[in-house]
């Protein structure tokens, strides 16, 4: 999705909700949630959709390993929540089929600063050398 798509995709909520409310299917409070709904989305996919950018380009920069060689609380391929940040240090917690703790994961600063708690991330994580390290990433959903 390119961010003018996922900065539209918040804003068309407006119309409808409006006409739902100028019809009597909703009241002013859904309206309201509804409007509140899409300016978060405004908000949050096109940053959401950078970093996802962001970690791709770092996990295309790690270095090869064997899968196989790691301990099975070594590897990680799931959808994970986005637990904390830190400064350059997101942490995740389990998603559909993992369970547990996982991080912290080194990131860029910009990366960083993009990142919200509560987000998901479809993402690999491998723990090399001792180090969470980003194998593969596929979409950032914000909460």
């Amino acid at each position: 999705m390119s961010v003018a798509v996922s900065q539209g995709a918040g804003t068309v909520t407006r119309k409808p909700a409006t006409w739902l409310h100028d019809q009597h299917y909703i009241d002013d409070e859904q309206r309201d949630v509804a409007l509140d709904r899409g300016s978060d989305a405004a908000r949050d996919l096109p940053r959401a959709e950078k970093l996802a950018k962001l970690l791709y380009g770092q996990s295309r920069r790690t270095p090869p390993f064997d899968p196989e060689a790691l301990p099975d609380d070594g590897y990680v391929e799931d959808q994970l929540t986005i637990e904390r940040v830190e400064p350059g240090w997101p942490h995740f917690n389990g998603g559909l089929f993992a369970t547990g703790r996982f991080g912290p994961v080194k990131v860029s600063p910009k990366a960083s600063e993009l990142t919200r708690v509560g987000w998901r991330v479809t993402i690999t994580l491998a723990r090399i050398r001792g180090a969470w390290t980003i194998v593969e990433v596929g979409n950032v959903y914000p909460d």
